[in-house]
């Protein structure tokens, strides 16, 4: 069956993830401890596909923060400019994005000493990139989330060719294939289901999970969200969410 080819690719992959990857996803955490205990703060910025899986839910951290861009403009070019408008935000891009990450970075509520956790898959992305950088810039301790193998195989598409590997302090790599697809199947020309959405949310929970523990080892006490189906849940949630406010833990 393939489902069953599907679970053993699957298990594959997080054997990999346990066997490689666990002193990074240790380290990692040791920095989101060392922050807190400094009165810092937890941001991700995540470009895969499981945007939202470690915010506000039932067991995770409340001082795990989003940080989201974006810059939307609505403006049809005139059917007779559209090839020679194209051509400019084809030669434009690059830049652009670097500096919308830059200026995104300086004015959010990202601060030094604060940890921002990045995850993009293939790593080559300018935005993801350009963020780290600009984070680091700034006197962030940086975590990547990222496919290492698959970076390795594509190239940058920031200035300074660099892959957001190449742009943290921690690398927790999510041990997938080129091209994230993992299973083979007769007739489609390319393979099929992707890995990455499964390494990350195994991967985000070992380092919250691991996190705490780091907190906890430093006499601090971090919050978590108790899920709102059960009888107490949104009494509970209100009242850490205020010790959360006062303790920033």
């Amino acid at each position: 069956m393939s489902a069953e080819r599907w679970y053993e690719a699957a298990e594959q992959v997080l054997a990999r993830i346990r066997e490689t990857q666990t002193e990074n996803i240790r380290r990692a955490a040791v920095l989101i401890a060392e922050a807190a205990a400094a009165g810092g703060g937890l941001n991700i910025y995540d470009t895969g596909h499981c945007s939202g899986e470690p915010l506000h839910r039932a067991g995770g951290l409340l001082m795990m923060r989003e940080f989201r861009l974006g810059m939307n403009v609505t403006n049809a070019p005139a059917p007779k400019r559209k090839q020679s408008v194209e051509e400019r935000h084809q030669q434009a891009r690059p830049a652009s994005d670097e500096q919308v990450a830059e200026l995104a970075v300086a004015r959010s509520g990202l601060a030094p000493g604060d940890v921002l956790i990045v995850n993009s898959v293939s790593g080559k992305s300018t935005l993801p990139i350009a963020v780290a950088l600009a984070a680091k810039q700034l006197g962030l301790r940086v975590v990547a989330i990222t496919n290492v193998a698959y970076s390795k195989s594509v190239a940058s598409q920031h200035s300074s060719g660099k892959h957001l590997f190449e742009a943290a302090e921690v690398v927790i790599d999510n041990c997938g294939v080129v091209g994230d697809a993992a299973l083979d199947m007769e007739g489609l020309g390319t393979k099929a289901i992707p890995t990455s959405g499964l390494t990350f949310c195994y991967i985000i929970w070992a380092l919250a999970a691991e996190a705490i523990a780091q907190m906890q080892a430093r006499g601090l006490k971090p919050h978590v969200y108790r899920s709102v189906n059960l009888p107490d849940g949104e009494a509970y949630n209100a009242r850490v969410e205020a010790e959360y406010r006062e303790t920033g833990v």
